[in-house]
């Protein structure tokens, strides 16, 4: 055994290899902060052949706290720091430690305190008021003792590296998924999953995402309709996967069918799920290239969680789709009770969407009238028939029963906890009050009548003057422009019967739409 004496530093030859498993590349950066020089040429010789994870040493030196202040905000990935407690003054090291963990806010670097004077900052104090690792007097650190101190602070520093890597990957996924799960739309949906991807592997390959119905087809190449997709599927939503599918990735698709979770192989990557309808939902991407394990698990939680957030997006869509239809069934019904056109309720709901968006309310706002707004009437399923489709006026005491529709259709849908079927219940209530007070059942007044109410009735009345009822023949249109020009701010909120001139043109192509599909219809 040699040694080399250099007063206060001893380093013994090492004679026992350590194994370290090879997993990266690259150089650990360690930092030497001290004053005296041969400090530096001492151990960067000791440590020149020092290898973890195949991955050598980069020495920085800095001579001072001064320096070192400048060195470690350069170089925020140092790892370890070799730092001398006394170099301008007795307390430099100390007040380098306080900067780098507070103003620096580096917590990831592992810091070593060397002393050649231990009686000029005890041990104890040191370690309990400063967030340092080590604590070493320089005579302790011997060759061995470097060595050892040096694999415990790097495997430390790797792992710390390791951990925050995976908070910042898993920061990364949730953030990529509230962007995405808040969407309604499947297509928008699919597609933001696949930019979310791409954007947390840092690639921009081909991909898509695709489903599967199990009980039409048991075969991948045929069966698989794309979602939405990316690259070679970029613009194949609603097409089937055939007629896009090269050569290699059909073979990872029948070699993998039934596999239902993730699979990595080769260049791609896929994901699978079984739907709640016996559907199989897909996420397959290509150039993932070599990722490692943390990676590879981020991609596989994301797609997962991906896959579920689908199936449960598309079953909420088909539930609200279900309402949505049995809405528009309910005020039909109503309609073809009192003999009229189920297509009222139709152009009633669109042209109050339309005008709900003119006078600025949300689009959620909107959608929510255009779902509502066909249940305007649906309190006449208490009217008696002979009173209802009475050709001819009503007397004052049909009149009044008449009238009660109103309160009715309240009374039916307002103790909903379902915000259509409330807000269904409060147009019901308020599509036949007036502007000026005069209307019915509680005689509301201006802007005491809500903004969904006010819309309603302009809808309402506008479709059932220019439409053919039993009680009368539908007014030519400028019959009806006339009326409403008269009736504003007397039945009609006269800025809405100004959105509504503004808006003729739409309106009226909104009244041509659905009057085609009912000529369709009764030609049938």
């Amino acid at each position: 055994m040699t040694t080399i004496d250099d007063g206060d530093f001893i380093f013994a030859d090492e004679e026992d290899e350590i194994s370290i498993v090879s997993t990266e590349k690259g150089t650990w950066k360690v930092a030497i902060v001290d004053d005296e020089e041969q400090i530096h040429s001492i151990t960067k010789m000791v440590l020149g052949d020092f290898t973890l994870n195949d991955r050598k040493i980069e020495f920085l030196s800095a001579y001072s706290g001064e320096e070192a202040r400048a060195l470690l905000k350069k170089h925020p990935d140092i790892a370890v720091l070799l730092l001398d407690v006394v170099m301008e003054h007795d307390h430099s090291g100390l007040e380098l430690v306080e900067y780098i963990r507070e103003t620096l806010k580096n917590h990831n670097i592992r810091i070593v305190l060397r002393t050649g004077q231990p009686g000029q900052a005890p041990e104890r104090e040191v370690i309990s008021k400063y967030d340092i690792n080590d604590y070493k007097e320089k005579t302790e650190l011997t060759a061995r003792k470097l060595y050892t101190l040096m694999y415990s602070c790097l495997r430390s520093y790797r792992d710390i590296i390791a951990l925050e890597r995976n908070r910042k990957g898993l920061e990364r996924v949730i953030k990529a998924s509230q962007q995405i799960f808040s969407e309604e739309s499947l297509e928008v949906f699919a597609e933001g999953v696949i930019k979310q991807i791409t954007s947390l592997l840092h690639m921009d390959e081909d991909a898509f995402f695709g489903q599967i119905d199990s009980i039409v087809s048991h075969e991948y190449k045929n069966g698989i309709k794309i979602v939405a997709g990316t690259g070679i599927f970029r613009d194949c939503a609603g097409e089937f996967l055939e007629q896009h599918l090269p050569q290699d990735w059909e073979d990872v698709l029948n070699e993998n069918e039934h596999t239902i979770g993730s699979i990595a192989a080769d260049n791609y990557f896929m994901a699978q799920l079984h739907g709640k309808h016996n559907q199989r939902n897909i996420l397959m991407l290509s150039g993932i290239g070599p990722k490692d394990d943390l990676d590879l698990r981020m991609l596989e939680i994301f797609c997962q969680n991906a896959l579920i957030a689908f199936d449960n997006l598309q079953l909420k869509n088909e539930i609200e789709e279900t309402q949505r239809e049995l809405v528009y069934r309910l005020g039909e019904a109503v309609e073809t009770r009192s003999k009229e056109t189920g297509n009222h309720v139709k152009r009633v709901a669109e042209i109050s969407r339309l005008l709900a968006l003119k006078t600025g309310l949300t689009e959620h706002e909107a959608e929510m009238l255009k779902l509502a707004s066909p249940m305007h009437d649906v309190g006449k399923i208490g009217i008696p028939d002979a009173i209802l489709n009475k050709p001819g006026k009503l007397d004052a005491d049909e009149w009044i029963i008449m009238q009660s529709h109103a309160e009715l259709g309240y009374e039916m849908l307002a103790s909903s906890e379902r915000e259509i079927l409330q807000l269904g219940g409060r147009i019901s209530l308020e599509h036949h009050e007036k502007w000026d007070g005069s209307g019915y059942p509680r005689g509301k007044k201006g802007g005491d009548i809500s903004i969904q109410g006010r819309i309603t009735a302009i809808a309402d009345v506008y479709d059932a003057l220019a439409s053919d009822r039993c009680y009368k023949k539908a007014w030519p249109l400028d019959k009806v422009q006339s009326f409403f020009k008269d009736q504003s701010g007397i039945h009609f909120d006269p800025d809405l019967v100004r959105l509504l001139f503004d808006h003729l043109d739409e309106v009226n192509a909104i009244r041509d739409r659905y009057c085609d599909i009912y000529v369709e219809e009764e030609g049938q």
